[in-house]
């Protein structure tokens, strides 16, 4: 039974970090860029949600809007910081990502305050239980059909659509793309746009079990981060490996010394990358 609840719990939060990853793979795919704000994005959906629940809107309205206001975040960062310095190396497009994260935490810090926020939850905090002495939270399942969703839509957008196949050509071959008259520069802003509207859903989703404060992207987008390079940078398919592996390991080590659960993602990405340097899956897709 205990490991049922370890099942459970362990993949509702692999399936967060699965989607925070699939957000640093993608923008990283279209634009070579690693996103180090991906985190600071994910707080400000939380953020935003509370901000949208405080205005009296319906529960279930907040995650898309809080995704579509981060992805408004998203876009402005390409244009203001990022499209400037195209031609810049990428440790200095890197930098500029870690400013932009600093930038984002402190303008938080400034407009909420460093007090934590919590929305209620989706189903009115219910919980019911499946056998003695396992309570589910029916918010992780929710959890769990949304990120499984946003997946397939995801999938479904790249492989199915025009614009979603022009992504994945820019991130293929910027230069041929380019050729036939697909812009890269537009596919970058694309890809920061569906990052940070991922982010945002999944900031304003995990708002009644984990509280939103302007302190809170550090460790998520740590995770998110681990999960990414876990898989292999780049590559979808890797990054939802690497969020589950993150996700299931840290929920047993957490049923054995809660003290040492995030110290298991940075260590498994060590691991794994002394191995296969290039992750798990690896390359593109």
């Amino acid at each position: 039974m205990v490991i049922l609840d370890i099942l459970i719990h362990g993949v509702g939060w692999a399936s967060i970090y699965a989607v925070i990853a699939i957000g640093f793979s993608l923008i990283f795919s279209a634009s070579r860029i690693i996103n180090l704000a991906q985190g600071e994005f994910v707080m400000l959906g939380g953020l935003f949600g509370f901000t949208l629940y405080s205005l009296k809107i319906p529960l279930f309205f907040i995650p898309p809007l809080s995704g579509l206001l981060v992805a408004i975040v998203g876009i402005t960062m390409d244009k203001l910081a990022l499209s400037p310095a195209s031609g810049a190396s990428p440790t200095s497009l890197i930098i500029i990502t870690i400013a932009i994260s600093i930038i984002l935490k402190s303008i938080a810090a400034l407009v909420w305050g460093p007090t934590s926020f919590r929305i209620p939850g989706f189903f009115e905090n219910r919980t019911f239980m499946i056998s003695t002495g396992i309570i589910i939270n029916p918010q992780y399942l929710f959890i769990m059909v949304i990120c499984a969703a946003s997946i397939l839509s995801l999938t479904l957008f790249l492989k199915k659509t025009k614009l979603g196949r022009s992504l994945r050509a820019c991130s293929m071959d910027p230069v041929g793309a380019r050729i036939v008259g697909i812009s890269p520069e537009k596919m970058r802003t694309l890809s920061f746009a569906t990052g940070g509207a991922l982010a945002g859903l999944i900031g304003a989703l995990i708002a009644p079990i984990f509280y939103a404060s302007s302190e809170c992207g550090l460790n998520l987008g740590l995770k998110g981060f681990c999960a990414a390079v876990l898989g292999g940078m780049g590559s979808m398919p890797g990054a939802i490996a690497g969020g589950f592996i993150i996700g299931l390991a840290e929920a047993m080590g957490a049923s054995v010394a809660s003290s040492y659960k995030d110290v298991i993602a940075p260590v498994l990405m060590i691991v794994v990358l002394y191995f296969r340097p290039e992750g798990i899956v690896g390359g593109r897709s």
